[in-house]
């Protein structure tokens, strides 16, 4: 499953990701690194679709389409 979302370093030196849907509104994560913020992400994402009362599937592979903040 794919999901846009936005990446930016924040002024304090960690990295923001966003995701915004109509379905699941607003997911925001922070680390101290990019790779970790993506993980977060992924890991946020796979937990709220696991708990989504209309699927029934895991949802190992979250995949994340990454768009730059500026």
């Amino acid at each position: 499953m794919k999901f846009t979302c936005t990446v930016s370093r924040l002024g304090n030196g960690h990295w923001r990701v966003r995701h915004t849907a109509e379905d699941s509104g607003t997911v925001e994560v922070t680390a101290l690194s990019r790779e970790a913020a993506l993980e977060k992400m992924r890991n946020e994402l796979r937990y709220r679709l696991e708990l989504s009362p209309c699927c029934g599937e895991a949802y190992k592979d979250v995949s994340i389409n990454l768009v730059e903040e500026r």
